[in-house]
């Protein structure tokens, strides 16, 4: 019993009102399923393009923005340690003369004397310039370090940062700094648009938690604060995931990767668009899912195409075998019967008969037959 009803579930299986369903349901499942590890494939791919992308960005800018702050610092250093650096009045005109200083045209050198007061440029004088003010001016009389001063939030594309290092008197005593001025857009104008895009970040973080510039696309922003410990991230340490951040300056989600640079006290940071560094994934996954979309409407109009032939094939064959068990119906029943009266002849008489006595002495029982004769039927 067991058998014949696996064999006759194994037979409504192969249906074709179940057979064709249960295959496109078993095509549209592993369609999808392909479809959507492709997407996640593309997706991861591009992720780890996007954090390799990063990694190789902040080095590069590293390089760029150290080899310019060291060219910034020796520049103050040689001021800082050229002999009676504090007490000349010929000390920039000097070092110039014997091309010890950058060009003027991007760097500015200035000598502030005790009181904030500008004594000496390589470029013109402005009448009463003082610095006394200046943050760093005011640090530079506690101690003696490179100094990068701060600058006011929003500022144009025309804000300079300032570097400096404190003189001495031949005392040891506080003789004023030595100051280079810098446009903040020199910082940022390596940004490239074909690999940071128009949302990416280029950015150079104080350990006071300022920006001292930030570009992305062709915006230049100047002094706005941050967490500083939040964004500087260990990569340092040998850290190779890079992290996915929302700034909330714009609210642009971004792998940010940064750096403190050794001897200075800031930090670079480079940022890449989440949406602009996907775009080309999103839009591929975009294409898989209307391919496969397209792929399963054909899957299922050619499951339903084949279902109805099928079904058309499975009612003509049943129409068929009616008309032939119709067919075979009629042929007996004309065999046995009367074509005039359609009372049973004598064929199907002689067959009962035999089958009668046949069952009757299986069976070991008795036969009677009751034979019946009108006058003259015939000629009734």
């Amino acid at each position: 019993m067991p058998k014949r009803m696996l064999q006759r579930r194994l037979a409504r299986l192969i249906e074709p009102q179940v057979l064709f369903p249960a295959l496109a349901l078993i095509l549209l499942v592993g369609l999808w399923m392909s479809t959507g590890a492709i997407i996640r494939l593309q997706r991861a791919n591009a992720e780890r393009a996007a954090a390799a992308l990063s990694r190789e960005l902040v080095d590069t800018y590293e390089a760029q923005v150290v080899r310019a702050l060291r060219e910034i610092d020796q520049t103050l250093r040689v001021v800082k340690y050229w002999p009676e650096a504090a007490q000349s009045r010929n000390t920039l005109a000097n070092l110039k003369r014997n091309g010890l200083l950058p060009p003027d045209i991007l760097f500015a050198v200035s000598i502030a004397d005790g009181n904030g007061d500008i004594v000496q440029s390589n470029r013109p004088l402005t009448k009463d310039k003082n610095i006394a003010d200046q943050d760093f001016f005011r640090e530079q009389r506690q101690e003696d370090a490179l100094l990068v001063g701060q600058i006011s939030p929003g500022a144009n594309g025309e804000a300079t940062l300032q570097f400096s290092r404190r003189l001495d008197a031949a005392d040891g005593s506080f003789a004023g700094v030595v100051v280079v001025t810098v446009p903040a857009d020199y910082f940022v104008s390596g940004y490239e648009p074909s690999q940071l895009g128009r949302h990416g970040l280029l950015g150079l973080l104080g350990t006071d938690g300022r920006f001292r510039v930030r570009r992305t696309g062709d915006s230049v922003s100047t002094g706005e604060t941050a967490d500083y410990h939040a964004i500087v991230s260990d990569a340092d340490q040998g850290n190779e995931q890079v992290p996915i951040v929302m700034n909330p300056w714009d609210h642009t989600a971004r792998w940010m990767n940064s750096r403190e640079l050794f001897g200075f006290p800031l930090a670079i940071v480079v940022g890449l668009s989440v949406d602009e560094q996907m775009s080309v994934a999103q839009q591929q996954a975009r294409t898989h899912v209307l391919y496969a979309a397209l792929a399963s409407a054909l899957i299922i109009l050619l499951a339903a195409v084949l279902g109805r032939m099928s079904w058309q094939l499975t009612g003509a064959r049943r129409r068929a075998s009616d008309a032939r068990v119709a067919h075979a119906q009629q042929v007996e029943h004309l065999a046995y019967h009367d074509g005039l009266t359609g009372l049973p002849n004598r064929s199907l008489f002689s067959k009962l008969l035999a089958q009668s006595i046949a069952e009757a002495k299986r069976h070991t029982r008795q036969l009677a037959v009751a034979f019946l004769d009108l006058d003259r039927f015939k000629q009734i």
